[in-house]
């Protein structure tokens, strides 16, 4: 069994499905690496956001998204005195998680990264203060795996991140998400929705369609940890009042849940920071790239794995897998991304204060080109 590569990337998501198609593209020998086996649920929104839909175009791959998905009109958000902004999308799309990473996890494959599936890595191989690799399970045995260059694409709760000393917890940045699917909505769901609701402030609720999949509706909801353990009703509580007592939750009243409520941890970019060592960088929730104020991450991960196979190459070329080397990923996503992520985090700041987000939203109301420029392409 081979033991030796240029780049073995952890985690086959959206965020380490293109970076190892990036890599493999330009001729990279990399190792693309997943815990699970594809393809396999995934908690989330289901949204692929429309900052992530050049990079598909570039692999090749947009097409069969959108064969399996739906590209929704555009965003309707609301405020807590429900004052509502629309933000026409333009190549985003809806495809539920199981179904689009196995696309972009096959994708990898096929521009010529080696995938191998049910591999859990447990730490990382690291020599002269320099990360060389990955100790990992692998069909029943426990070995070394060795590389140039590792590249973390593990989720939130990266066993990367927390080895390299990255792992950033900040409760008040740090999301309680959770989603289940709905049949029944009426009348039929065919824009995204995002209610900052007074049932959830300073939280918010997600609808995400899905009309390919016999009609559900993905329905989610996003609130603060730090104010979670303070609030009256749980989270599936809350989800009750909204749709009992919301305008916008009245098209639900009707639908009937048909899957299990599913939970997990949101790291925002509000808490994010270092994401890259000598011989490892992170992308995607590893790196802390979700969007505050909506939780989007997965065009996030996916922009954020451009900028990291760039570094890479570079490194590669160079033969120099030193910190200040792969410091060049930092620079590169804070000038593309940096801007954006701190303006949604603006929103979020706002959002605990509903007044305030009342206030913001009135303003964007009467702008739709500032509503175009954080939600649009």
């Amino acid at each position: 069994m081979r033991a030796q590569w240029d780049v073995i990337v952890v985690g086959a998501g959206p965020g380490g499905s293109t970076a190892a198609a990036r890599l493999a593209q330009a001729g990279v020998d990399v190792l693309l690496v997943d815990k699970e086996r594809f393809p396999r649920e995934k908690p989330c929104s289901d949204i692929y956001g429309p900052f992530g839909a050049r990079t598909y175009e570039e692999l090749g791959v947009y097409e069969r998204l959108l064969e399996a998905g739906y590209v929704y009109p555009g965003v309707l958000l609301s405020s807590p005195d429900y004052t509502a902004i629309y933000g026409a999308n333009g190549k985003g799309l809806t495809c539920p998680r199981r179904v689009g990473d196995n696309i972009l996890k096959e994708n990898a494959s096929r521009l010529g990264a080696e995938v191998w599936e049910e591999f859990w890595v447990h730490d990382l191989v690291v020599k002269d203060g320099q990360v060389r690799g990955v100790r990992a399970k692998y069909q029943g045995e426990f070995r070394d795996y060795r590389c140039d260059v590792v590249i973390g694409a593990d989720g939130s709760h990266s066993w990367v991140a927390k080895r390299l000393g990255l792992f950033v917890d900040d409760y008040d940045q740090v999301y309680l998400a959770g989603r289940a699917y709905w049949r029944g909505c009426s009348p039929p769901l065919r824009d995204v929705e995002v209610h900052y609701d007074p049932s959830f402030n300073p939280g918010f609720v997600c609808l995400s369609p899905h009309p390919g999949y016999d009609d559900v509706v993905n329905m989610g909801v996003g609130i603060q940890m730090s104010q979670y353990g303070r609030l009256s009703l749980n989270a599936e509580e809350m989800v009750e009042k909204f749709v009992a007592e919301s305008p916008h939750g009245e098209k639900m009243r009707g639908a009937e849940r048909v899957s299990d409520w599913t939970g997990w941890r949101v790291p925002s970019a509000g808490q994010i920071g270092k994401n890259y060592a000598a011989g490892a960088v992170l992308v995607g929730d590893a790196g802390n790239f979700v969007e505050p104020f909506i939780l989007e991450g997965v065009a996030s991960a996916v922009r954020s794995a451009n900028y990291a196979a760039r570094a890479v190459l570079a490194a590669l070329e160079e033969r120099d897998f030193s910190e200040d080397s792969l410091s060049r990923y930092g620079e590169k996503w804070e000038k593309k991304m940096g801007p954006q992520l701190r303006a949604l985090q603006g929103m979020a700041v706002t959002a605990a204060d509903a007044d305030a987000l009342n206030g913001l939203f009135g303003g964007l109301k009467d702008d739709p080109e500032a509503v175009s420029r954080v939600f649009g392409e």
